[in-house]
């Protein structure tokens, strides 16, 4: 079954975490890459790579 994220709670998730970084299990790698590029193309101000099927979202100087 296939999990739908409002990413823009995310985003507002991380914005609100006091280290500015947030770590997201997703289903693959490969859907973690693709998440990646999506959200490096929608939102500015944002970091994020990945560790085999974790995302991890950070707030750029954190």
């Amino acid at each position: 079954m296939r999990k739908v994220r409002d990413w823009s709670k995310v985003i507002d998730r991380l914005n609100k975490s006091p280290k500015g970084e947030l770590k997201i299990k997703m289903g693959s790698p490969g859907s973690a890459q693709v998440t990646r590029c999506r959200l490096l193309a929608e939102w500015s101000n944002l970091e994020a790579t990945t560790r085999g099927a974790t995302l991890i979202l950070r707030l750029p100087g954190s």
